[in-house]
């Protein structure tokens, strides 16, 4: 029976288009784990949604002259077509607005949660704008982190990824005004966080990580863990479900974790498996990974689990996979100062394989990393143009049609690299050590130790059905993160898919991927095309 899997991509704030910082990170890595599971016979739920709800999207309104529903739906369409071009859909992505679901699921979470008295209600310090008459939150404020003093919004800091108190940035503006508000407080609904912190402590010890959410998670419950709120005063959210609550909304980070249920949920409707849906995440077969930016930490790895343990039997993440943030020719990414490298416009040009390709290679899974557009094209012109395309395209001319009825030659560097190569990538793909970056590496190498070999007319047999057999490998140890190359060299070989719907290529597992005497078609498309200055 197949492991029922769901992973998840962080929310993104539909605030303005992805540009390649945001491709380079969850979305990038979570695609990459996803694909790779159902290669092994997974049965996967990837899901998500656009965090249409969050009071960026707002600001991002007000800033437009336009309504929040209208901001949120232009662009979470932007950021739809650009995931789309990036070959990195979701099996569900969610639109809040859009779909009651989402607000059925979190309100109806809530209230399981309120009945088993899992929160309470604090007198809580809150920043008030007198000239805007409001009060403020999150991206309403902006001033510096309270612990590393690094420009923050009101909720959570960027750099070190700590939670600010109700008002606890310092040099505090309004966004709206930029005038410094005023210190009052605030009845507000919140969801003591350190009852969980000896069972989170349990439930991390030992599991694989990243070095820097290890080093986090061994800080934050090292100590006590801060009561975290759940509500605001605010108009343009999910309503908090008690009557007493009249204009209190849900706080978007309280309710990420019940998106990412509702997502499934939706998805279940969609495929007629509604019930299987929602009881996955309490199945304890379910294996749940999240992907995440590591700036989101509290939420995804203390918040979100605890949340799970307060209301029992929903099955905690198996894993939160972090990245760093991916910067532009050494410099961070930058909407308000253009500073960036929109992927709706880039995927105009180049390739999805190309640039997902390229992002493997050089993302930021642990540390800050840069794209640079001459290495960049580069990679593509020589490492993927020149010797990949050239080499498989060799290989099937020289096929001829037809696969030799010969055993593939056993000795000699390729034969060694078919043996060894499955074993590489897998490894890199591993949940326990997942490294897209590590598997663009070991790709990176076989192709360039296949590149100077040039099959002729009068190869043998054996040598011939060898190549082929290095190809059919190559494409489906690469499918993960080149999809669109790996369907093509399969279509061209006639290979049977192990999911046909999905296109999803069998992971080699020893033993002939080809038939021997078997026709394959004897050219492929321009797989790579160039890129063009």
């Amino acid at each position: 029976m197949s492991t029922p899997v769901i992973v998840t991509s962080a929310p993104p704030n539909p605030n303005g288009d992805l540009h390649l910082g945001h491709l380079s990170g969850p979305f990038l890595g979570a695609d990459v784990f996803q694909r790779h599971l159902r290669q092994l016979g997974h049965d996967v739920r990837y899901v998500g949604y656009s965090d249409e709800f969050s009071c960026y999207v707002t600001r991002r309104g007000e800033e437009l002259g336009r309504g929040a529903h209208e901001t949120a739906y232009f662009f979470g369409q932007r950021m739809r077509e650009t995931l789309g071009l990036a070959n990195m859909s979701h099996d569900y992505f969610t639109s809040p607005l859009r779909e009651p679901v989402h607000t059925r699921i979190v309100q109806r979470f809530f209230l399981e949660l309120w009945e088993r008295g899992a929160f309470e209600q604090q007198e809580l310090p809150a920043y008030w704008c007198p000239r805007c008459e409001r009060h403020l939150y999150e991206a309403e404020v902006r001033g510096k982190c309270q612990f590393c003093a690094a420009p923050s919004d009101g909720f959570y800091c960027e750099e070190c990824g700590l939670p600010q108190d109700s008002a606890g940035v310092t040099d505090a503006r309004c966004t709206r005004c930029w005038q410094e508000p005023e210190l009052t407080t605030l009845k507000r609904i919140v969801f003591p966080l350190d009852r969980y912190r000896d069972a989170l402590r349990q439930h991390y010890a030992g599991r694989p990580m990243r070095p820097r959410l290890r080093e986090y998670l061994d800080d934050m419950l090292s100590r006590p863990l801060p009561a975290t709120t759940v509500s605001r005063s605010a108009d343009y959210g999910v309503p908090v479900p008690l009557p007493e609550w009249s204009g209190h909304i849900l706080d978007t980070w309280y309710s990420g974790i019940w998106g990412y249920v509702a997502a499934t949920v939706a998805h279940g409707a969609a495929t007629g498996d509604g019930d299987r849906a929602l009881a996955s995440w309490q199945d304890e077969r379910t294996r749940i990974f999240e992907f995440i930016g590591f700036d989101c930490s509290f939420s995804h790895a203390l918040l979100w689990p605890a949340l799970f343990l307060a209301h029992g039997g929903m099955r905690l993440p198996e894993q939160v996979v972090t990245n760093e943030f991916y910067r532009l020719e050494g410099d961070k990414f930058s909407t308000s100062r253009g500073h960036a490298i929109w992927g709706n416009e880039f995927l105009r040009r180049v390739s999805s394989d190309e640039l997902r390709f390229y992002l493997c290679l050089t993302g930021p899974e642990r540390e800050q990393t840069n794209f640079f557009a001459k290495n960049f094209e580069e990679v593509v012109q020589d490492l993927l143009v020149g010797r990949l395309q050239t080499w498989a395209a060799g290989v099937l001319t020289a096929a001829a049609g037809v696969v030799p009825a010969e055993a593939p030659r056993a000795d000699g560097p390729l034969a060694e690299l078919l043996a060894r190569l499955p074993g590489e990538v897998g490894a890199a793909l591993d949940p326990d050590a997942f490294s897209p970056q590590a598997a663009a590496a070991a790709l990176r190498q076989a192709i360039l130790a296949v590149s100077d070999d040039r099959p002729g007319p009068s190869a043998g047999g054996a040598d011939l059905a060898l190549r082929l057999e290095l190809l059919a490998c190559l494409a489906a140890v690469s499918a993960p993160i080149m999809p669109a190359f790996a369907d093509e060299v399969w279509r061209a070989l006639d290979l049977p898919y192990a999911d046909g719907m999905r296109k999803v290529l069998a992971w080699p597992a020893g033993g002939r991927l080809l038939t021997p005497g078997g026709a394959v078609a004897g050219t492929l498309p321009t797989l790579f095309p160039p890129v063009l200055a």
